[in-house]
């Protein structure tokens, strides 16, 4: 029996309806359970992971809200304000679908199978006009009798099912389903790239038979933060550490097999078309490997402002001058495959060796290292480091084997923060996921002088991370209150709340009022005993811009680049 979407949007809407992880594993284990077919296994396994493809399958359908905006509002017959009022009141097109779908009633079985979504996705992926792709979309939508059909089919395209299933979940429900080790289907997710293959190999039994295969990203190794050398000394112990400076770039992962090379970043996103000169340097290294890195922007034998690597991202055309203006290169600090062998378990000395012996003299490929103990050690490098115009220090366990997606103590990091800086709400917005229904992201000012009759707000960032739940709740019932204007989804605050916002960077910038930006800015505290005129002021932005420990100043000043696809809501 073919695997129904209806079944799959039950299951979904199931998995939804609760929070604890248990409870989802035992609601998709049993979905899984009840699908016969392989290849069904596989594509529900794959929809279930928000994914519309395999995970080494580089194909993308290319619809973008744009498109199926379109195309909804000419199946209901729906009004601009009607639209959109549903789908920002819901946070995501698929629930605004379910409500706006007509039901067909009871009468009318649903037939809409998930191999019919991935024959037309296959479809949607060979098609390249907006034109083209709209039939495609208009003919399975129209097989949907069933509002929750609709709503699902909206969320797989997407890839926003908002039913809480992550990676660990997902793999759990596997392990459940089919009676294997967790152990052992994780380590073949490793190896193998894709969740549906490994389902297939659970029910077989062959789980051990997996083999790893290039050009499917796998997750990075993390490093835990260290406030001080003494703190990281103190997890160090007995334990033999190296130190390597910490990048300020891309954190990236380079798969090469003959001429062939992928560059995948930390979201597992291609990155290669915004770094040609890159994917040359790798080309020029001979032999078959998986290499972890950074891309920094590269000059004369020293690291660039970040802001240069900024400047290629979301552009469709890199021309010789900003290639030019903005060089990059990838730094490697990993080995994990090389010639057909995984290296994951080997210990990072041995993985360390084998960098060494690919690069061999090629001493702006990798990083240095050198053994630590003490906090004196541990600070000496530090300090080297910060002089070298490097954001900190990464220390490294010499036996620790490389162990994707997990932060414990075998990595740690090392970085100071720029001085925090108290600024005002002049905006909060509705969130996205859980915070869907709350203002959770808050873009915030400083005045360009002090307040009275001429000194104003300008806006510097924005943030949504480093306030609880329990914050968010009360920040905003305050910001409905004191809104002078909204669109439906970002209102205008009144100048009231003070946020002591902490960043890594100063950097500057055209996109904001004060033409200064943070880079990656976060809500340290909620400052409830100052006014809003004990905000900081613009000068002190401009100092801190211009202090030694920013590194970002002196760089160029960047245009934001182009966004190359819209948001959600773009066009409604």
């Amino acid at each position: 029996m073919a695997a129904l979407l209806i079944d799959f949007a039950r299951t979904g809407d199931a998995l939804a309806g609760t929070t604890k992880k248990l409870q989802k594993q035992a609601l998709l284990a049993d979905y899984f359970i009840g699908i016969p077919e392989a290849d069904d296994l596989r594509r529900a396994v794959r929809f279930a992971g928000g994914r519309t493809f395999a995970a080494t399958d580089e194909r993308v359908t290319g619809v973008s809200g744009a498109i199926l905006t379109d195309v909804i509002r000419d199946l209901l017959n729906l009004d601009p304000v009607t639209f959109r009022a549903t789908a920002i009141r819901h946070g995501e097109l698929g629930e605004a679908m379910g409500e706006l779908w007509p039901s067909a009633g009871q009468a009318i079985t649903p037939t809409l199978t998930l191999q019919m979504l991935s024959d037309a996705f296959d479809t949607l992926a060979m098609v390249a006009s907006a034109e083209l792709k709209k039939p495609i979309l208009q003919q399975l939508y129209a097989r949907c009798v069933a509002p929750r059909e609709a709503a699902y089919l909206t969320k797989i395209i997407t890839g926003d099912l908002r039913t809480g299933v992550q990676e660990g979940v997902l793999q759990a429900s596997i392990a459940r389903a089919f009676a294997s080790a967790l152990a052992d289907v994780q380590r073949a997710h490793l190896i193998v790239g894709d969740s549906g293959d490994v389902a297939v190999l659970a029910r077989a039994g062959q789980l051990a038979s997996a083999t790893f295969q290039l050009f499917h990203p796998i997750q990075f190794m993390l490093a835990t933060p260290q406030e001080t050398a003494d703190d990281a000394a103190l997890t160090i112990a007995d334990r033999i550490f190296f130190a390597e400076d910490k990048l300020d770039g891309i954190r990236a992962q380079v798969h090469k097999s003959h001429d062939r090379v992928a560059i995948y970043t930390r979201t597992m996103d291609r990155t290669d078309a915004s770094f040609p000169d890159v994917v040359e340097q790798v080309r020029k290294i001979p032999g078959e490997f998986l290499l972890d890195g950074e891309i920094v922007p590269w000059r004369n034998g020293q690291v660039l402002p970040f802001q240069h690597i900024q400047r290629r991202l979301g552009r469709k055309v890199l021309t010789p001058k900003m290639l030019k203006d903005n060089p990059a290169i990838f730094i490697a600090f990993d080995i994990l495959y090389r010639e057909g062998q995984s290296l994951l378990d080997f210990p990072f000395r041995e993985r360390r060796e084998a960098l060494q012996d690919l690069l061999a003299d090629d001493v702006f490929g990798m990083t240095r290292i050198h053994p630590v103990k003490s906090s004196v050690d541990i600070d000496r490098a530090f300090v080297d480091a910060r002089e070298r115009k490097n954001e900190g220090l990464i220390l490294k366990d010499a036996e620790s084997v490389y162990s994707p997606g997990k932060r414990g103590k075998m990595w740690l990091k090392l970085k100071t923060h720029l001085p925090t800086l108290d600024c005002v709400v002049t905006a909060a917005e509705y969130g996205h996921g859980k915070r869907r229904g709350t203002l959770s992201d808050y873009t915030f000012a400083v005045w360009d002088r002090d307040p009275g009759d001429t000194g104003r707000l300008v806006n510097i960032g924005k943030a949504f991370s480093g306030v609880t739940d329990e914050e968010i709740a009360q920040l905003t019932e305050l910001f409905l209150k004191i809104s002078t204007s909204n669109d439906g989804r970002v209102f205008q605050v009144a100048p009231q709340v003070v946020l002591e916002i902490a960043a890594d960077q100063v950097q500057r910038s055209t996109r904001h009022a004060s033409g200064y930006a943070l880079r990656f800015p976060r809500v340290k505290r909620i400052r409830w005993d100052k006014k809003p005129e004990d905000a900081d002021r613009l000068a002190q932005v401009v100092q801190t811009y211009e202090s030694s420990v920013n590194f970002a100043r002196g760089a160029p000043d960047l245009k934001p680049a182009p966004v190359s696809d819209p948001g959600l809501f773009d066009s409604l």
